[in-house]
């Protein structure tokens, strides 16, 4: 909830230490504004408290959760008393925790903004700059309210109700606005960013300090993704090429590209734009959200796996380095089993995975079932040796399967641990989150190319990011898929767990299918299929807030 006292600068010495200079002052909380504003020192001070709020686990959480849950590259393993499970099965209520925290934690940084915006003053490339970080997070802050409050934008982005736009250093309390329309929110963004990218061009921090503050190129990276969440395709192209051609990037490649997650951003050339977690200080253990994904020298829970259509298309190519963002984890007593899927008796769709044991009989995997020995076939799909069964449970004709070490479960579920955002420095869920690196710009433009029906374009663009990967590049457009459809897999499979998958499903008009083994089946109205068209798209604004301010409409 938005109070008087919202801008209070909570953190703004203690969670960035990486600044240059080591400050005593007095508590800033307890200083009017006259005295926190009165020199450039203590703006850039009152500026770092508004990076400091992406750093609170109030924001950070749930900013992921609702990005990457809300999509179909996870796959829960059991119920669970968290409010994330209600982002991730679509069961949606009004009381959610971390959606409350997201809110508030927002409206918090963006009058934090809102404050420096109005007492710094603009004329030197290092004052200007700043402003223009804080015209940065402001945008950043507004992107996330109205995607996870607002419609997608092709859904009548004039009709659609967005979030409040509050631009003043003093809000009213008792006279704040209500939801200004997606168009609007949007709008404003883009305006932000605009102001941004034009007051730090002039000035660059040191490359040691470079990715974890905003710049013209940050601002640039986000433009085009909004842009192309807006269909304005052209300018999203067009903002995209300037981050490529800015030569301020470069793509990593080889077991750096695998590792890269266990990098502090500072030394990866790729990220664009992240949030800077400190070793030791920032670590949240086992409420980090990489939690949510692994258990890592016995730090995290450990339930939320890879899932089986993501690790279908990622088997694709077995030689593709993204493969080692996902860990399996083996029993270790030499066995071997098959795994497959099978479509459980209620709700309709929803699947359950079957293993049986398997040994190797010279060179011939074979398995028990029903009193007999069953040989696994091979046949070669696409050029990869692919093994299938034709008889066990539930099986009706020939059922692909996969062959591998036994694995450990959890309910049943093969514990597919996802180690994308974890072990930063050597710390078990350490990780300083990417809001943007030059991957996506490539996908952004692919994406842009393919609509526009450039199919070579998209494909020299996809090209770029398959090629790093290891995988082979494409020719044509394969048998069977089209070119935007191309585009879309290669964003799925590289920008995974970076919390864009919802929004990429969703602002496309396509339909999320979790039609794969999930506890997303459990409850009496479980959404297997949720079309973009759905209410459920769109989350209820939390109930404390719209107790504390009645003017906000609620979500149908």
């Amino acid at each position: 909830m938005i109070t008087k006292k919202i801008y209070s600068i909570i953190a703004i010495l203690l969670a960035f230490s990486i600044t240059a200079c080591d400050i005593t002052r007095e508590p800033f909380q307890d200083l009017s504004d006259d005295k926190v504003f009165a020199d450039e020192l203590g703006i850039e001070a009152a500026a770092l408290g508004t990076y400091a709020l992406l750093k609170k686990n109030e924001f950070m959480r749930p900013y992921h959760f609702h990005g990457e849950f809300g999509g179909d590259n996870i796959a829960l393993s059991g119920s669970t008393t968290d409010p994330l499970f209600y982002m991730y099965n679509y069961q949606h209520i009004p009381t959610n925790g971390h959606l409350n925290s997201l809110w508030s934690t927002c409206y918090q940084g963006i009058v934090n903004a809102n404050k420096v915006i109005a007492n710094a003053e603009e004329g030197t490339p290092r004052m200007n700059h700043v402003i223009g970080e804080m015209y940065y997070l402001r945008s950043f802050f507004y992107l996330n309210l109205v995607t996870i409050w607002g419609r997608p934008y092709n859904q009548d982005p004039d009709g659609n109700m967005g979030v409040p736009i509050i631009l003043d250093a003093e809000p009213d309390v008792d006279n704040l606005p209500g939801r200004a329309s997606v168009k609007e929110v949007y709008e404003q963004i883009i305006l932000d960013l605009e102001t941004a990218a034009d007051l730090m061009n002039e000035f660059k921090r040191v490359d040691s300090e470079y990715p974890i503050y905003a710049s013209e190129q940050a601002a640039n990276a986000l433009l085009s993704r909004v842009y192309l969440y807006m269909e304005e395709n052209v300018k999203a192209a067009e903002y995209a090429t300037k981050v490529i051609e800015s030569g301020n990037f470069s793509l990593l490649t080889g077991s750096a590209y695998e590792t890269f997650p266990t990098m502090v951003p500072e030394d990866n050339p790729e990220v664009i734009f992240a949030c800077r977690a400190l070793k030791d200080e920032d670590d949240y253990g086992w409420y980090a959200f990489g939690g949510m994904y692994a258990t890592i020298d016995g730090v995290g829970w450990g339930e939320m796996y890879a899932s089986e259509p993501y690790r279908d298309l990622l088997d694709k190519n077995p030689e593709d380095r993204r493969h080692k963002f996902i860990e399996p984890q083996y029993v270790d007593d030499g066995t071997y089993e098959l795994t497959y899927s099978y479509d459980k008796a209620s709700p309709a769709g929803s699947r359950m995975f079957q293993m049986y044991a398997v040994t190797d009989n010279a060179g011939t995997w074979e398995y028990e079932y029903n009193g007999g020995t069953h040989a696994v076939m091979t046949e070669e799909v696409n050029g990869v040796m692919k093994y299938y069964i034709t008889e066990g449970d539930h099986i009706n004709g020939k059922t692909y399967v996969r062959i591998d070490k036994k694995m450990k479960v959890r309910n049943g579920y093969p514990k597919y641990f996802v180690i994308k955002c974890s072990n930063q420095e050597g710390q078990p869920q350490l990780f300083s989150p990417i809001i943007s690196r030059l991957a996506e710009m490539y996908l952004n433009r692919a994406e842009v190319k393919a609509k526009a029906n450039d199919v070579d374009g998209a494909l020299a663009d996809v090209n770029v990011i398959r090629e790093r990967a290891g995988i082979p590049t494409y020719t044509e457009v394969p048998d069977g898929m089209t070119i935007l459809e191309v585009v879309l897999e290669e964003r799925r499979l590289e920008l995974a767990y970076e919390a864009h998958r919802r929004y990429d499903i969703f602002r496309n008009g396509l339909t999320l299918d979790r039609k794969y083994p999930g506890t997303h089946d459990k409850g009496s109205n479980a959404l297997l299929t949720v079309p973009a068209n759905h209410p459920r798209v769109v989350d209820y604004i939390p109930e404390a807030q719209i107790l504390a301010m009645p003017n906000l409409i609620q979500n149908p």
